[in-house]
């Protein structure tokens, strides 16, 4: 985008003038009310992990005690344990702490992976997300473990992006280890990147975690969670305010071998456009940019997003950071008008609350039906990434792009 410093630095303070705005009028209230901080402790999903935290501690099998309601890896045992060393309060508010501090890292260590310009838009395009986000509200109230498992896979973004492959290949294996669907991410870092050598780094950082951990966690239970609890991992369709594709078929009518046909073949599909799209061909015409890098870490995420059954409102914070590296690289490159418009459009759906202007935890009780806002957000986001592929032309004004790195 062809603005000289000046003019970006007034775009900066407008967005950063919006954000408090956004705070003073409006989410520093939401935030202390649905936060854990005030609210009712006991019905946060953070009490599941705190009392499985202490059942491994008392070497009683979690996934007998639990059943279906408690489904992450034997791996993730002794991180829930850490916190059963505390009363639920304290350890509550240490949760809280620990994965808003570890997200605030990954937003910083991304940021600085960027050039001046660039990382000055991005840090307040992530600002301007992170106040808007409706998800972020969402599992601040529930107080789920998804901001950690996002902040690992932007860390190990990071950590890529500084040549550090077997760094960032051993954080997602630990992300993989504390929640699977973080595995996915292995389209972007192997196909999309063609690199073998990051599996066989990812492969061995997961296999020496899981060694070490059977010290501590007894190898039946590995067992028991293999045969009892994975082939029950993805058999629940029906989950209410569910933000995935595969829901809204099952709420039309289709089975749950069909969904499963669907989710493996969208899985399909995006491996193959990945390894098209990371071919040395289109490497070549990027002139030094990142952002079909950036966008392809984007589709990654939200394919992910929308073929998942329990992709519920709150998992959908993973896109926060994502979405604003995007925009900033996308800003950079000068877009149509019509096609940032577009872009924006589907950012403030995935931004925007399943239930109206009412919200959660503010709903009226007469406002039941949550409303595919970050499904469709979704979709519109990830189809209009595909023109950048295919005919870049069409909706970035290359003449007039700048010959230089960006990023």
């Amino acid at each position: 985008m062809l603005l000289v410093r000046s003019e970006w630095h007034r775009l900066i303070v407008i967005l950063l003038a919006i954000c408090f705005w956004i705070v003073w009028n409006y989410w520093a209230s939401l935030f202390f009310y649905a936060s854990i901080w005030l609210y009712d402790l006991r019905v946060s999903d953070f009490s599941i992990f705190y009392i499985v935290g202490s059942l491994w501690s008392s070497r009683v099998n979690p996934y007998v005690a639990w059943g279906y309601r408690f489904v992450y890896p034997p791996t993730s045992l002794p991180f829930f344990g850490m916190f059963a060393l505390f009363n639920f309060e304290f350890a509550a508010r240490l949760w809280t702490v620990m994965y808003m501090s570890l997200f605030v890292l990954a937003w910083v260590a991304l940021a600085l992976t960027l050039k001046r310009e660039r990382r000055y838009l991005f840090i307040s395009l992530a600002v301007l997300l992170f106040f808007t986000s409706f998800s972020f509200l969402r599992l601040l109230e529930l107080s789920q473990i998804d901001m950690l498992v996002t902040s690992l896979t932007i860390l190990s973004l990071v950590s890529q992006r500084m040549k550090r492959n077997l760094l960032s290949a051993a954080i997602l294996s630990l992300g993989t280890l504390l929640k699977g669907s973080a595995i996915f991410f292995l389209i972007y870092f192997v196909v999309f990147r063609r690199d073998l050598k990051y599996l066989a780094y990812f492969l061995a950082c997961a296999l020496v975690t899981v060694g070490v951990s059977l010290v501590i966690v007894p190898v039946q239970w590995y067992w028991y969670w293999i045969v009892n609890v994975v082939p029950t991992m993805y058999s629940q369709f029906g989950l209410q305010d569910s933000q995935s594709i595969v829901s809204l078929l099952w709420l039309a009518g289709f089975g749950k071998s069909a969904l499963q046909v669907v989710s493996l073949f969208g899985l399909g599909l995006l491996t193959i456009f990945a390894l098209y799209t990371g071919s040395n061909r289109w490497i070549k015409t990027t002139r030094g940019s990142t952002i079909r890098a950036d966008a392809m870490f984007l589709i990654n995420g939200l394919v992910v997003l929308l073929l998942s059954p329990f992709s519920l409102i709150y998992p959908y914070v993973w896109v926060i950071l994502p979405l604003a590296l995007f925009l900033s690289a996308l800003l950079m490159e000068k877009p149509k008008l019509w096609y940032l418009a577009l872009v924006v459009f589907a950012a403030f759906l995935l931004n925007s609350s399943p239930y109206g202007f009412t919200g959660e935890p503010f709903r009226f009780v007469f406002v039941s039906i949550s409303f595919p806002t970050a499904t469709i957000g979704s979709l519109i986001l990830s189809i209009s990434l595909i023109p950048l592929y295919v005919r870049p032309a069409a909706v970035l004004s290359w003449r007039q792009r700048r010959n230089k790195r960006i990023g």
